[in-house]
């Protein structure tokens, strides 16, 4: 199943909607490591001007895991999640709507607090029994999907946007597009089908095609960019401090407004007590700190400890690291129960891997682009003479029938994509590729229209907005062609 969903991502994903309610009572889960850090203010990415937000990826990327979960039937894990890269296609979704984002703001679009207020008071998630927005709900549901109302709001702004820029797309659709559309959708065949399998331990692995195979993919095959660092820690004492300069500190300057609840709410000295706490021993030990960053730069004193991190070490200065030349020593930093200082001894490069360091990542690669030549070669065989079983007339939208399909042979998902496949070819025997391992061969016997005038007059709607769907699909993609070269990309987001 995670072999198939890995081939046909891209067809999956456009089944995906995901919009700012979805992730509403969503199941959270886990990710990989990002480069993300204060001085790029939360962004795994930028478009032009427009931030995407560590908020915003892990909603898109928390609707697309629960979607593969669901039609995986639950055994979708992170290790798998990882494997299908559903963080880069999160990632390279949201760059393609802040791409149309920027792209309607520069037409003029734009978003009122009005209207943002009138689609929240829309939402049934934030209703009480009598039907009547409450804000305590819609707090609390925030809350407990880790994400604040501000960030929230925004993504519902933008999706307003998006909606007033979807008018741009829509193009009457013509009656002879609508009945060809509707011939598609109501043409039925009749099919035998036969599963043909492949096992990969069937190759032998041939060292010179394996290596011919890593040459060509080389480039994505690197180490990790290291740097080689000397560290000095500088431990803030926590101490005893007294109730009353904590809460002077509290109260000086607008040290208070740091410290605010889920809401965007100051909390209390009391509730805020911890944090202040925190605060105010690394401010009493900021002078130290300096002094022994000063002292290490003039060599008065050694560091303790050497160490190496790569790029992707995200708990040390990564982004300061970039920039720096070797033998720079950093300003401290807050880390862990102090201040850090580190001096930068060399940066190794992030280099292509040699043929026998990416052998190993290289390997599976091979033997599923083996396997899958091998499979399909076997297809070709055995496409004329295979006996399979009837499975009856069937159109693109049909269910599986589970008397006559076992899940063994295909799954609900995996048989959608396969009648899918069947409608989109204009081949009459033919097979259709599931994965690696997997193929499914079919004919088709016959063929009939089930398309009555009735029929049409009582879809005509949904074939008008379908049409029109299929229609301002194709413009957003030649439209984002251009919006790439119009718009600078810059992506922070390391991936797993």
């Amino acid at each position: 199943m995670l072999t198939w969903m890995q081939h046909h991502k891209k067809y999956l994903i456009v089944t995906v909607w995901v919009s700012a309610i979805a992730f509403i009572g969503a199941t959270a889960v886990g990710w990989g490591a990002y480069d993300y850090n204060q001085n790029r203010s939360g962004s795994v990415a930028l478009v032009d001007d427009e931030k995407i937000s560590f908020s915003e990826f892990n909603t898109r990327y928390n609707n697309i895991y629960n979607y593969y979960n669901q039609i995986s039937n639950g055994n979708l894990n992170e290790e798998s999640a990882k494997a299908l890269g559903l963080d880069v296609l999160a990632l390279n979704s949201l760059i393609e709507d802040k791409l149309l984002l920027r792209f309607a703001k520069d037409l003029g679009l734009n978003f009122s607090e009005e209207e943002v207020v009138q689609e929240l008071a829309k939402e049934s998630a934030f209703q009480n029994d009598s039907g009547v927005f409450d804000k305590n709900i819609y707090y609390k549901l925030l809350e407990q999907n880790k994400i604040l109302p501000k960030d929230y709001e925004q993504i519902l702004g933008d999706q307003i946007i998006h909606k007033k820029l979807e008018a741009v797309f829509k193009i009457p659709s013509r009656e002879e597009e609508l009945k060809m559309l509707a011939s598609s959708y109501y043409m039925r065949d009749f099919l035998s089908i036969a599963r043909l399998d492949y096992d990969a331990k069937n190759i032998a692995i041939d060292e010179d095609r394996l290596k011919k195979f890593w040459e060509g993919h080389k480039d994505d095959f690197k180490t990790q960019k290291i740097y080689e660092l000397s560290t000095y820690l500088v431990k803030v004492d926590g101490g005893d401090y007294k109730e009353e300069e904590l809460r002077a500190f509290y109260e000086d300057g607008d040290n208070q407004f740091k410290y605010k609840d889920f809401s965007g709410k100051i909390l209390s000295f009391e509730d805020a007590k911890t944090d202040v706490a925190r605060d105010y021993a690394l401010d009493k030990f900021k002078g130290i700190a300096n002094e022994r960053f000063i002292a290490l730069r003039n060599k008065k004193i050694n560091f303790e400890k050497e160490l190496n991190v790569t790029e992707n070490d995200i708990l040390y200065p990564i982004e300061s690291l970039a920039k720096a030349k070797e033998g720079d020593v950093l300003k401290p930093v807050v880390w862990k129960e102090g201040y850090l200082i580190v001096r930068l001894d060399k940066t190794n490069p992030a280099r292509t891997k040699s043929f026998e360091e990416a052998r190993e990542e290289v390997l599976p690669l091979y033997l599923s682009e083996e396997s899958r030549k091998n499979l399909e070669a076997k297809a070709r065989e055995n496409l004329e003479n295979f006996k399979g079983i009837d499975i009856g007339f069937v159109n693109r939208n049909s269910k599986k029938d589970a008397k006559k399909i076992e899940d063994t042979m295909l799954n609900n998902a995996e048989f959608s994509y396969f009648v899918n496949s069947v409608f989109n070819s204009d081949q009459n025997s033919s097979y259709v590729i599931l994965d690696d391992k997997r193929a499914v061969l079919y004919r088709i016997k016959k063929q009939k229209l089930d398309l009555s005038a009735k029929d049409f007059n009582e879809t005509r709607a949904d074939m008008e907005r379908n049409l029109q769907a299929l229609k301002a699909n194709e413009i957003k993609q030649e439209l984002l062609k251009t919006l790439r070269k119009n718009y600078q990309v810059e992506i922070y987001y390391k991936g797993n």
